[in-house]
């Protein structure tokens, strides 16, 4: 007999509960094995509700001891054979030879091995077992190693000489006949139903590789760090507070009117705090918070490898670094990084001779700058030569790739191509389109000057661009023309690169402060506010900030950034110069740093440090597309969790004893 009594300790009453619920509750609370049921609606089916209603059945699950595991299914090799083993895995879809031979494989974490059902060596109920099976099922099984006959050993697998005579089977949970879909199968269905199952979709070997190398690599990075350069690995809070640092916060509500935590973008203000409290060398393989739209590389939640160091130059940092990578590439990939340091690159260099912050030095395309040919001298014409190009892509390429660019109506003046053949080799500047012909110091001298300086030939193809001489950002537009070009020309078979080349590189000396985009205030910090000036530049703060050189540095591999630091600001009088006068913050908005200046003022060490994105780092090293394949539980585009449907609603007694309100409408 049910009563009421208990439930209410659980939240539950007989009023707004229903039947199959209460009975969940109920079997949970007097069953010594507790029945743990799916919520997914594809698994009850009404023989299990029947169940539920009508006292405990489960007679499809084995519940009795049984057999301990010998070995995981990946290790068995023909050296084994005739040993007694004991498996436990996933079963997989059986093959029925005829009446007397069925295959079997069983796969766990380690591998997969086939299991054979001979007629002449078992009893006939293995064979109704393994015919009841669904695929999936959680099995146990004992029997006796064989090698397999010649001609019939599988070679793509390394348990492929060996198969498993069974001798006992053990049903330890069936899984669902109706499964949304299996891990083995070919045709796997989206990326959004994947997620809404991940416990599934992580069965599959590719996961399951990512998530085992991301947590080998963790082990790698603190043991070079801690064993070869003494660092400590420290963990910061994960309840934070509020600070403009940039990016959009996440900001957790308390039970104290009008007072949140905020969810740290990164450790940065802690670290240094470290700094100051003279711990010489810190790390942690830290969790960050960002509210920021998503792409593929972006999650709401991600991990970097954050460390800091005191008494360093820009260099230190980047000699730790680099070991540490040449570590990890020895460890995951088997492939040893030159000894010599990493090539180095200005801002201004990259984005003069490739377009972007971030070059990719794969392939060669560099941009040179013509402005020798303008009327106004305070402009730069950007010019890229494609060696052959004009034959290489079509006019529909071309139509396709200007597409891409999504040019605006300024940028269609300022932009043109042409395609270079013996008529117009000695006037091409005159017909690449757009508004740039009434724009150039066109003469005879000029021409010969540009076809000379760019080595122009029949055949190729050029592109120019009219931009401003100041530079900052990420990209220029002829950048983003480089990218598209290579793009082009590696589809159509003219560009290789292969999968295997890794070209690091260091870009350092970024302006320290760039326009504010959004006309709030005159300069935001490029990077963030913490960032030091060059030595030689800090007269320029209180005069012209625009020409402020920041100690940034970003490393970069084949076009992405993967990691960024600087030289830190260790005077508490600058960094409240630069919060006031030059980034004209608010005194409510930087008094939330008094925290940092007091640090700062208490004897900090000039200190440095930087951060790794984790996460890209592994989907680098997994040729993964998306950094979700290299996370156990990623968020889906939006920050939508869909194995646990988060975020969710809260109650209306929730809200207010945090003292919140939902608003219907908000202007």
């Amino acid at each position: 007999m049910l009563c009421s009594r208990p439930w209410g300790r659980y939240g539950l009453s007989l009023q707004n509960i229903s039947r199959q619920a209460l009975c969940r509750k109920w079997i949970s609370l007097t069953t010594t094995r507790p029945l743990i049921l799916p919520r997914r609606s594809f698994i009850v089916t009404s023989r299990v509700q029947d169940q539920h209603l009508h006292g405990y059945k489960d007679v499809d699950r084995y519940h009795g001891q049984y057999p301990t595991r010998t070995h995981m299914c990946g290790e068995l090799r023909p050296s084994d054979q005739n040993k007694h083993v004991v498996l436990c895995g996933w079963a997989q879809p059986s093959r029925s030879m005829s009446q007397e031979l069925v295959f079997l494989p069983i796969r766990d974490a380690s591998g997969t091995t086939q299991l054979v059902y001979r007629a002449e060596h078992c009893p006939p109920d293995i064979k109704t077992t393994i015919q009841q099976l669904s695929t999936e099922s959680v099995i146990c099984v004992e029997g006796i190693v064989r090698t397999r006959p010649e001609g019939t050993i599988n070679h793509q697998l390394p348990t492929g000489g060996v198969e498993v005579d069974i001798q006992r089977i053990y049903c330890l949970n069936p899984a669902s006949p109706q499964l949304p879909f299996w891990p083995s199968q070919t045709q796997l269905p989206n990326e959004e139903m994947r997620l809404k199952y991940r416990y599934l979709d992580l069965r599959r070997p590719t996961l399951q590789n990512n998530i085992r190398l991301r947590s080998l690599m963790a082990n790698t990075i603190r043991q070079y760090l801690i064993e070869h350069h003494q660092f400590t690995e420290i963990e910061t809070p994960t309840l934070f507070k509020s600070t403009p640092e940039g990016a959009r916060e996440f900001v957790v509500p308390t039970r104290k009117p009008g007072l949140f935590y905020a969810l740290p973008q990164s450790p940065q203000q802690h670290k240094q705090m470290l700094m100051a409290a003279g711990f010489d060398r810190y790390f942690q393989i830290a969790r960050c918070f960002r509210d920021e739209d998503l792409r593929a590389d972006r999650q709401p939640e991600f991990t970097q490898i954050d460390l800091e160091m005191s008494f360093v130059s820009a260099r230190q940092v980047q000699q730790v670094i680099e070991g540490m990578v040449a570590a990890i590439w020895s460890k995951a990939l088997g492939i040893q990084l030159s000894e010599q340091s990493f090539p180095h690159m200005t801002y201004q260099e990259a984005m003069t001779k490739y377009g972007s912050d971030k070059p990719d030095l794969r392939f060669d395309l560099q941009i040179q700058d013509m402005s020798i040919c303008l009327k106004d001298k305070t402009k730069s014409l950007d010019c890229l030569v494609v060696k052959n190009g004009a034959s290489q892509l079509t006019g529909g390429d071309l139509k396709s790739l200007i597409k891409d660019l999504e040019l605006t109506e300024t940028e269609q003046q300022l932009f043109g191509f042409v395609k270079i053949n013996e008529n117009n080799i000695q006037q091409w500047p005159l017909k690449c389109g757009g508004g740039l012909k009434q724009m150039m110091q066109y003469s005879q001298d000029t021409q010969q000057n540009m076809n000379t300086t760019l080595n122009v030939e029949p055949g190729d193809l050029i592109f120019l661009h009219q931009r401003p001489n100041y530079l900052y950002g990420g990209n220029t537009l002829m950048g983003r023309t480089r990218l598209q070009v290579a793009n082009q020309l590696q589809r159509k078979g003219h560009l290789t690169i292969p999968h295997h080349l890794f070209k690091f590189t260091w870009i350092e000396s970024f302006p320290l402060f760039t326009p504010d985009e959004q006309g709030i205030r005159t300069w935001q910090a490029t990077h963030h506010p913490f960032t030091a000036p060059f030595d030689q530049d800090i007269p320029l703060l209180a005069t012209d900030p625009a020409k402020v050189r920041g100690q940034h540095y970003d490393l970069v591999l084949n076009g992405m950034e993967i990691g960024g630091g600087s030289i830190r600001i260790h005077s508490p009088v600058m960094q409240t110069f630069i919060f006031d006068k030059v980034l004209q913050l608010e005194k409510h908005e930087y008094e939330r740093f008094d925290h940092l200046i007091d640090a700062l003022g208490g004897g900090c060490p000039p200190h440095g440090g930087i951060a790794l994105g984790f996460d890209r780092l592994m989907a680098i090293l997994c040729q993964a597309n998306s950094i979700r394949d290299v996370i156990a539980f990623p968020k889906a585009a939006g920050g939508k969790d869909f194995v646990v449907d988060s975020p969710s609603q809260v109650t209306v007694s929730q809200l207010k004893e945090y003292g919140l309100q939902i608003l219907d409408d908000i202007k």
